[in-house]
């Protein structure tokens, strides 16, 4: 029976483990929805759930340590946990609908903190208090079950293995495939059978032989405490800023976060097993101190050289992702070894030196004390180094706090010896004063070899740079993946703003989801009615608005613009304005959080949002998605939205964008439509820069109403809140080898082209300005597929020869659709150098092809006089 006993035993312990993790991520993810992605609203969910495991050890540390049935208590605390688990399935929901309105929508920092903290520890502590005494219950279970004391470490090890299967489990198999919700019974599930293995484990034992555990050493002390405290505080804090630094490497999908904290784990795991086989023994009060001063000072050590490998991380993870080769599960395996070599060294470290303390305090204060300690040391660590000393101090000396902090540990043991506490902390703090004395501070950003960063933040959310390359454009970066536009997309970004404001015609509110550089942003000012609203998750992002010519106290906007730095979704929960345009920024789809951007639920909020003439775009870039994502995210788009239409933004091959737009009621468009509402002399101006200032130019765009998208989503999901199929879908485009954008836009427009439908209401649809947009759209088409054969022309004189007939036969078949022209326009400018001749020929038959417009017969005439 006792052969049994033991693995069935370990496999509780494990399960454990595997649930409370599983658990963490879940909710996580649901209340984030209504309290924000703000940081300080993600760490307050976090801190809340530490809280409430401390609290939990706390509480029952002492009925846990006195109490002859462990078993009991075990069975009881898993139960409680399945219970409120499953609770939860139904109050998240109901608290999500009420936190909004409660918190409102541009809450201060303090609000904004308590309320998250308060609301996520309310709800969530039932389940994290019985959580919190788990493990001293299940430690005294092993006591009870072999009647010898000492496993914490190899139970801590074990639970810690659970945790990491419930990381890789969640992330990988239940979320992606279950959903949330279901996620959710699976992970009560569980808890159900551990408290079912207890009457298995226990048939023949009823009652502890041993009520009050055999001292190991001396009661924990004051100073126990804190180093219990600060060893959950440093531990966490060196989790937290590696992370954030290795988000400016790897890819941030919800992959990468998965990947990395499950090395986290297992490196404690590990260190917890070797304490249990090679350490434990070692129990006595001599070797004890011994032992802990050596661990702190290791710990110390192998931080720094943790800090050293990410330092690293830039140039090693290219050479891990060349060494895998392609694929979705070679570039995770590249991701998992750059940061095994940054956290498994000095987190084995971590998990010996909390299995010292735990194993040293079941004798004194209690195993729930120690945990108790730890933890709220943890619940600290967000607040203190992610928000306090990251942005204040920087990357590299937050970090290099942490290896001081445990050498300071070290070097006040009152036990310890100065010649020992020398020994020991000689080398960790001459590698700390090497390091910080190192100039080159612990960002990457990349760039061409002149460009110049003119400014850089790490800020509370994200570490933002303004680069500024040798042709002087800039670009605003954030962890050094995201290009967030810049001064060299001006075009481009002016229009996202134009179209949907346009074709909502006369608006005069606007909201905008998303800043970026704020570029898209300043083109609202040429609206003269137009009121603004624009809500940008990154703080960071406003203040370096400047650096891209964006100053909005400048006299030039008629009515003075409100920018609110918050969380875009919880902000259109939480207000109660409607709006005539919405305009969603574009979103990477593949970073973790922005899938919950596009789910049924926020379009819901946005549509609410709405006026009743109101319209909603998101812009999508189609360079950063597959075909599948695209398709998820439209049906989703208008199982909310029932009249909707799909635009390109412009008809770049390389970066092409799509305008998803939503509106509350059905348009009524007609000739003249610019002209009937463009009357302010800027804003015309503005539109001729942007190629906007015709009607087939606005509409010239289009490629499908709701029908034609319907049949091209096809059936499949929809990306919920529960079942979050963008955010799990969308990072395989990160990590796979695409396709050129243009073969996927060449794609979307031929599967589109047949279904596209009008525009216009029939009876303007049948008008000669119906049949001239049908040309306009079918012309547009046939030059992106021009475009897209010609990419492979070495020179000026090959992309003639291979665009020049498609081309004119573009020109003939539409005179409203003028890239063509102007194309031709500028390969015969460029050709007239090297063959003047076929550069002649060419202007002479572009004027033939479209005589009514002058500008080829101009050219032709001030280069070769005739």
């Amino acid at each position: 029976m006792i052969q049994v006993r033991y693995p069935l035993f370990l496999l509780v312990v494990i399960l454990s483990g595997l649930a409370g993790l599983g658990y963490q991520m879940v909710w996580t993810r649901l209340l984030t929805v209504s309290l924000g992605h703000e940081m300080i609203a993600v760490i307050a969910v976090v801190a809340a759930f530490f809280v409430g495991l401390a609290m939990g050890g706390f509480t029952l540390n002492r009925f846990m340590r006195s109490t002859a049935y462990p078993h009991h208590w075990y069975f009881g605390l898993e139960l409680a946990i399945a219970f409120w688990s499953l609770m939860l399935t139904q109050l998240i929901p109901l608290y999500n609908e009420w936190l909004p309105t409660l918190m409102g929508a541009t809450p201060s920092a303090l609000r904004h903190w308590c309320i998250a903290f308060g609301a996520s520890l309310l709800v969530l502590l039932p389940a994290t208090f019985a959580m919190g005494a788990t493990l001293p219950a299940m430690e005294r279970m092993s006591s009870m079950l072999w009647q010898q004391s000492g496993t914490v470490a190899g139970l801590y090890g074990a639970n810690t293995l659970g945790a990491v299967l419930g990381t890789l489990g969640a992330t990988f198999l239940l979320i992606p495939n279950l959903g949330l919700h279901t996620t959710q019974w699976m992970l009560a599930g569980i808890n159900l059978l551990c408290a079912l293995s207890v009457p298995v484990l226990f048939f023949h034992q009823t009652r502890s032989p041993t009520t009050t555990p055999v001292a190991l050493c001396a009661p924990a002390t004051a100073p126990r405490a804190l180093i219990l405290f600060c060893s959950g505080l440093l531990g966490i804090g060196y989790e937290i800023l590696v992370v954030r630094v290795l988000s400016q490497v790897l890819e941030n999908t919800v992959y990468s976060f998965a990947v990395v904290l499950a090395v986290y784990l297992v490196g404690i795991s590990i260190g917890a097993g070797f304490y249990q086989h090679r350490l434990s023994a070692r129990l006595g009060a001599s070797h004890a101190q011994h032992q802990l001063t050596l661990l702190l000072s290791m710990t110390s050590v192998f931080c720094l050289l943790g800090i050293g490998c990410l330092w690293l991380a830039n140039t090693l993870y290219p050479f891990l992702l060349q060494g895998m080769g392609s694929g979705s599960v070679n570039a995770i395996l590249a991701e998992l070894m750059l940061a095994a070599l940054v956290f498994l060294p000095p987190t084995a470290c971590m998990g010996a030196l909390f299995s010292h303390l735990a194993s040293h305090a079941i004798g004194g204060n209690g195993l729930g004390h120690a945990l108790g300690w730890n933890t709220l040391g943890a619940a600290v660590a967000p607040l203190v180094f992610g928000i306090v000393l990251l942005p204040a101090l920087g990357a590299k000396v937050a970090l290099l706090l942490i290896p001081v902090g445990y050498l300071l540990l070290a070097a006040t043991r009152r036990n310890t010896e100065w010649p020992l506490r020398l020994r020991y902390g000689a080398i960790p703090a001459l590698l700390c004063v090497g390091m910080l004395l190192q100039p080159v501070p612990l960002r990457f950003i990349n760039s061409s070899t002149h460009s110049r960063v003119l400014d850089y933040r790490d800020g509370i959310m994200a570490a933002v740079a303004v680069v500024e390359d040798t042709a002087g454009a800039r670009h605003l970066k954030v962890n050094n993946h995201f290009t967030m536009g810049g001064t060299a997309s001006r075009f481009s970004d002016h229009r996202q703003s134009h179209l949907p404001l346009l074709l909502q015609g006369l608006p005069e509110s606007a909201l905008y989801l998303g800043l970026g550089t704020g570029i898209t942003f300043e083109a609202s000012q040429y609206y003269p009615d137009l009121h603004t609203t624009a809500v940008e998750l990154i703080p960071e992002a406003i203040e370096l608005m400047p650096h891209f010519g964006v100053q909005v106290t400048s006299s030039a906007w008629n009515n003075s613009p409100t920018i609110i730095a918050a969380d875009a979704r919880r902000f259109v929960l939480a207000s109660d304005a409607a709006f005539d345009v919405i305009i969603a920024e574009i979103f990477h789809p593949s970073r973790d959080g922005a899938g919950s951007l596009y789910t049924r639920e926020h379009f819901s909020a946005i549509r609410n949002r709405l006026a009743p003439d109101g319209v909603f775009c998101q812009w999508l870039p189609l360079f950063q998605l597959d075909l599948d994502t695209l398709r998820t995210i439209i049906r989703t788009f208008i199982d909310v939205f029932p009249i909707a239409q799909l635009h390109l933004g412009h008809f770049s091959l390389d970066q092409p964008i799509l305008c998803l737009a939503g509106f509350q009621s059905a348009p009524q468009y007609e000739a003249n439509w610019l002209q009937q509402r463009v009357h302010y002399p800027p804003l015309q101006q503005q539109l001729v820069q942007g190629r906007l200032n015709s009607d087939f130019a606005l509409f010239g765009g289009f490629l499908g109403d709701t029908r034609a998208l319907a049949r091209f989503a096809g059936a499949g999901p929809i990306n919920t809140d529960d079942f979050p199929v963008v955010a799990y879908q969308a990072p395989r485009f990160v990590y796979q080898t695409q396709d050129q954008p243009s073969a996927r836009l060449l794609r979307l427009l031929q599967a589109l082209a047949p279904l596209r439908g009008s525009l216009l209401p029939d009876a303007e649809a049948a008008t000669e300005f119906g049949r001239r947009l049908q040309s306009y759209w079918q012309a547009r088409d046939r030059f992106i597929e021009a475009g897209h054969h010609a990419r492979g022309s070495q020179n000026i004189g090959q992309l003639v020869a291979s665009s020049k007939a498609p081309l004119l036969d573009i020109v003939r078949s539409s005179e409203d659709f003028t890239p063509a022209y102007r194309t031709l326009l500028m390969s015969a400018r460029g050709l007239a150098r090297e063959q003047p001749q076929a550069a002649y020929r060419l202007l002479s038959e572009l004027q033939q092809a479209s005589p009514q417009q002058m500008e080829a017969l101009q050219l032709r005439q001030h280069l070769f006089g005739n």
